[in-house]
């Protein structure tokens, strides 16, 4: 309470006194607190001004475009996308301003580390591979049973599960063997590096005002998350198609 007493006093002082204004903000812009609040508590001195949070959440935004467009170039990366309802709310509605929703698509870059890359010329030898796979279908025996080893694999993880939530239940408090090498989890198949260079970027792109229920409306959530992307040109395109593979999760309509 003394440091937002002693900040609200300074910033009534001088708008350039704002670092705690500032945060606030930032954070209560990203819980969707709607502009007529913004105006309440900048007008106490707690916020900055609505116009000012929105010009830096663009300034943010542009930023972070920029900075996937390097990505996306060099870095593997998948994306993911869904359909996304916004409520457009309104405080004085007229013949030409109402309140309404509008049905849009949200996607977001997953920028992987850089031992996720794929070697050179992945591309062709996917290529090569499906072409010889659809001279003869596959055996819908071997699909169903899967691999033995993985389920063993999988069951493994399953009991652990299950002995895990047990086990550190309050009725288990007293357990005098829940620290044995039996609860212990089974060894990793294959350990994921971790540490900084391992990090996962994640960067959300540009919301669309393009519905997904369609073939077209898929056609062209595609092409314009591709253009803001950079991937739009003739030669990117080329190179998409030649060298890049990438993982595209959207609905059931767009999952390759």
């Amino acid at each position: 309470m003394i440091l937002h007493q002693i900040a609200q006093s300074q910033y009534t002082r001088s708008h350039h006194r704002n670092r705690l204004a500032k945060l606030w903000a930032v954070y209560l812009k990203a819980c969707g607190l709607s502009a007529r609040a913004f105006d309440a508590l900048h007008a106490l001195g707690i916020v900055m001004s609505h116009k000012w949070t929105a010009n830096a959440y663009g300034a943010l935004s542009l930023q972070a475009m920029e900075e996937v467009r390097r990505e996306v170039q060099w870095s593997p990366w998948i994306i993911s996308h869904d359909n996304v309802n916004l409520p457009m709310r309104v405080f004085s509605q007229r013949l030409h301003n109402q309140s309404h929703f509008v049905s849009g698509c949200a996607g977001t870059v997953w920028v992987l580390p850089a031992e996720a890359q794929l070697p050179p010329g992945a591309n062709s030898l996917l290529r090569s591979q499906r072409a010889e796979g659809i001279k003869e279908p596959f055996s819908f025996t071997d699909l169903l049973q899967g691999d033995a080893s993985a389920h063993a694999r999988v069951k493994s993880q399953y009991i652990h599960h299950v002995l895990h939530v047990l086990v550190n239940s309050p009725e288990f408090a007293d357990y005098e063997f829940r620290d044995d090498d039996i609860f212990k989890p089974p060894p990793p198949v294959n350990l994921l590096p971790s540490g900084p260079q391992s990090v996962v970027k994640q960067f959300i792109l540009g919301t669309l005002d393009t519905e997904e229920a369609s073939y077209e409306g898929n056609d062209k959530v595609i092409s314009e998350f591709y253009q803001q992307l950079g991937l739009s040109s003739e030669d990117e395109q080329k190179r998409t198609g030649l060298d890049r593979i990438l993982v595209w999760g959207g609905d059931q309509m767009t999952v390759g």
